[in-house]
């Protein structure tokens, strides 16, 4: 059984770390004076004008690696072309700056446009590949624009760069530059941190945990991982402009695929899970470079790569996660009063047992048509979904093999068929997750055949898996707040704070199927029953018009089958939603459908009423007669 401290812990760590990065604020607000001071005092040692540089250089990096964050701690993709656009910045800084003889500051207002763009285009390249694929295209274009800065001399200085840059003269004073690189990289840090607690950025979350849910419930996954690999571009185009004002120069090993593990390496520092953790692994990694550098100048690389193992053994969330780690330390030693105990929280796989049906079909998180509710005969209700003559083959194998098939509206429709009959398959064909060989799907009127998954959910379609499929590391409120975002189309926007939108609704859900006291739990941390639970509860809170379960109730016992069948039936009857399942349980199955359709060796074998079903003697030999022998 999954045991977890309760929340107390993490709060207090939450509390050190702001006031940690209150701290690291108040620093390098006073930096200048703090190094003016140490000169003052060590005039032999310290010099007030290269503290005041490392600074804006840790700052700079911290903005960098930040903007890559975006990429790999929000939603999980692994670029190698960041440094491309990081150079990029430098370089339209560099060109307008020296080959223009404009202002250094238009040139930092180009920079995050002409990189953003340059993201753009390359992100719709890299983009066609997934995972491994993809980040090795980033590290070819990473290549190819290097090389291009590196071979022309006349545009970008060759292999030589572009030095000795001439900046305004109110940027001419060390501590003016540092506080001007201050303000600027303190508006973009805020403004990725609007965009990363807005629903956009839980768009992100989910497709970082889990990107078949996330087009499950509604998000353009490819869609999403342009938008946020082009705003990191932009924002790695501000740093790098940031760069060639402060270090006034601007050269291609700055877009040298080597370069790109610069920002991998801070924010793995930091910590990959928290915002401003790469902001503090840049200042680590900057005055780490320096001392050892200066020292030892042979043996940066070793020292570095012993401290990111050490980080990753002893404290895998960066050093942002040191004070977790030394609290659940502490707590191991110290003997606390009994009234004083933290509180163990665990899944005990009983959601479904505690599932209050009546308060589940009533909650506000469920909104179906209501003109669907209104009853009518089966002979009077629409065709709601039509399947023509649909088949699929892998190779020599036909999975499905002209398959048609008609769903009433407000129908309970289930489909069974022994293992290998093409049951999954079909679901994967209607939404979208398998393109058909032949035939089509129609939906409310329209045809969906060849339609993106995600649109297929946003037109109506929702989904419940055979293999429990959640978001794991969200919280379970996350988990359906999120889904409910995505389906209603709010995850466009780029404000707000996406935790307090529906949150109220979500959380009378979870209450009402039994999860209201894991609300704030991890997912992942759920026995299986439970995750089963809050899989269907993010299936009824989408509001589908049809919702397809993909044996529902795998893993359950009678009676949280019961309890969880009680449910679909009450939402299918009272707020007219349409099912399509497929189960093994003929319980299940003769006590839920209206309508039957069974499928052997991929083909429809027959349909019709359980009765009709249960009476065939074909089903009875292929299908049902096997089950009893079985059984």
């Amino acid at each position: 059984m999954d045991r977890l401290r309760a929340l107390l812990p993490s709060a207090r760590g939450d509390r050190i770390r702001w006031g940690l990065a209150a701290l690291l604020a108040v620093t390098i607000l006073l930096v200048p004076n703090l190094a003016q001071v140490a000169e003052n005092a060590f005039p032999d040692s310290v010099s007030a004008r290269f503290a005041i540089f490392l600074a804006s250089q840790a700052l700079v990096l911290g903005l960098w690696a930040t903007s890559f964050n975006l990429m790999l701690g929000y939603t999980g993709m692994v670029s190698f072309a960041h440094a491309a656009y990081y150079g990029i910045g430098a370089y339209t800084v560099a060109i307008i700056a020296h080959n223009y003889h404009q202002n250094a500051v238009y040139g930092l207002l180009a920079a995050p446009l002409v990189a953003g763009a340059f993201g753009f285009v390359t992100g719709l390249i890299a983009l066609r590949a997934v995972r491994l694929y993809f980040s090795l295209l980033t590290l070819a274009i990473s290549q190819l624009l290097f090389t291009i800065a590196f071979e022309w001399y006349d545009f970008t200085g060759g292999d030589n760069g572009i030095h000795n840059l001439v900046i305004p003269d109110w940027l001419s004073d060390q501590t003016t530059i540092y506080y001007f690189i201050a303000a600027v990289t303190a508006l973009c840090l805020l403004l990725m941190f609007i965009v990363v607690r807005s629903p956009f950025g839980a768009a992100l979350l989910a497709i970082r945990e889990n990107r078949q849910r996330a087009s499950s419930v509604g998000l353009s996954v490819k869609a999403y991982e342009l938008a946020i690999y082009t705003i990191a571009g932009l924002f790695a185009g501000v740093a790098g402009g940031l760069y060639a004002i402060y270090d006034l120069q601007a050269y291609p090993q700055l877009l040298y695929w080597t370069t790109n593990a610069q920002p991998v390496v801070i924010a793995l520092l930091g910590g990959t899970g928290s915002f401003l953790g790469p902001v503090l692994g840049a200042v680590i990694y900057t005055y780490l470079q320096n001392f050892v550098g200066k020292n030892y100048p042979n043996e940066f690389d070793i020292v570095l790569g012993a401290i990111v193992l050490g980080v990753v053994l002893i404290a895998p969330g960066g050093f942002v996660s040191l004070p977790d780690f030394f609290l659940r330390l502490r707590s191991r030693f110290r003997r606390r009063p009994e009234d004083e105990r933290v509180e163990l929280v665990e899944s005990a796989g009983q959601a479904m047992a505690a599932l209050e049906v009546s308060r589940a079909v009533a909650s506000s998180a469920v909104q179906v048509d209501p003109g669907a509710a209104e009853p009518a005969g089966p002979d009077q209700r629409a065709t709601l979904l039509k399947v023509n003559g649909l088949s699929k083959s892998f190779g020599g194998l036909v999975a499905v093999r002209d398959v048609s098939l008609n769903v009433k509206q407000g129908d309970r429709h289930a489909i069974i068929g022994p293992n290998g009959a093409g049951k999954s398959t079909l679901f994967n064909l209607i939404t979208g997750r398998l393109k058909p060989s032949a035939g089509s799907v129609e939906f409310d009127g329209r045809t969906i055949t060849g339609w993106a998954d995600y649109r297929i959910a946003r037109a109506g379609i929702g989904r419940a898996f055979q293999i429990t499929n959640i978001f794991p590391r969200l919280s379970v409120r996350q988990n359906v707040q999120y889904s409910m975002l995505a389906y209603r189309k709010v995850t466009i926007r780029p404000f707000g704070f996406a935790d307090r939108i529906f949150r109220e609704e979500a959380s009378d859900l979870l209450e009402s199927v039994g999860l209201g006291r894991y609300a704030e739990l991890a997912a992942g941390q759920l026995s299986h029953g439970d995750q089963r639970a809050l899989e269907l509860a993010i299936s009824i809170a989408l509001g589908s018009k049809l919702l397809l379960l993909d044996e529902p109730t795998a893993g359950m016992s009678p009676y949280e089958t019961q309890k969880a069948m009680e449910l679909v039936r009450r939402l299918a009857t009272e707020r007219g939603l349409t099912l399509l399942f497929c189960e093994h349980d003929m319980n299940v199955v003769f006590g839920t459908a209206q309508t039957v359709t069974v499928m052997h060796l991929g083909r429809v074998l027959t349909e019709g009423s359980p009765q009709q079903v249960r009476n065939n003697p074909d089903v009875q030999r292929i299908y049902l007669g096997e089950l009893e022998a079985s059984a």
